[in-house]
């Protein structure tokens, strides 16, 4: 027998093993496209954790329970992430679209010293907040389709962002 065949169909088998397997892995990934135009999958075949969903390079947990803004802040450092970060029209819609008729915490706070609306990453928020008021100082999305101010100390879903792991 010659071994120059035997070594060629040994690297043969050998890529077509790892080639399937990263196949596996990621066709979720690639072929992700849902019937409503957004490019989503959970976290199987991704690099997001579990109950997480993986949107434009990113990790989303909506949460199914409610706590005040400070403990949803919380929770994401926890989960070694932050409340979300809407900074993109189109990150905006999918939020949107996946919270539904929940209203979600996401990471948005107005400052009355320097009178500003900022995000947790401290950059100045430009767009438009609904239901300002006084004491109205954290910002949900969800149920309608603007950011809306809401007091900080009433218990709604979150919203953490993270890269993937």
């Amino acid at each position: 027998m010659n071994w120059h065949m035997i070594i060629s169909a040994l690297i043969v088998v050998v890529l077509k093993s790892v080639g399937m397997t990263l196949f596996l892995l990621y066709f979720p990934q690639i072929l992700s496209t849902s019937n409503d135009g957004f490019n989503s999958t959970s976290s199987y075949g991704t690099v997001c954790p579990k109950d997480w969903d993986f949107h434009q390079r990113r990790c989303f947990f909506l949460s199914t329970s409610e706590l005040s803004w400070n403990k949803s802040r919380d929770d994401c450092v926890t989960k070694g992430s932050t409340l979300a970060i809407v900074n993109t029209p189109e990150k905006l819609e999918y939020l949107q679209h996946i919270a539904d008729v929940e209203k979600y915490f996401i990471g948005l706070t107005y400052h009355s010293v320097e009178k500003k609306w900022r995000w947790i990453n401290n950059s100045v928020f430009s767009g438009n907040i609904t239901h300002q008021s006084q004491n109205f100082n954290c910002a949900t999305i969800g149920l309608t389709k603007t950011f809306d101010a809401a007091l900080c100390d009433i218990s709604y879903r979150w919203i953490c962002e993270k890269n993937p792991e």
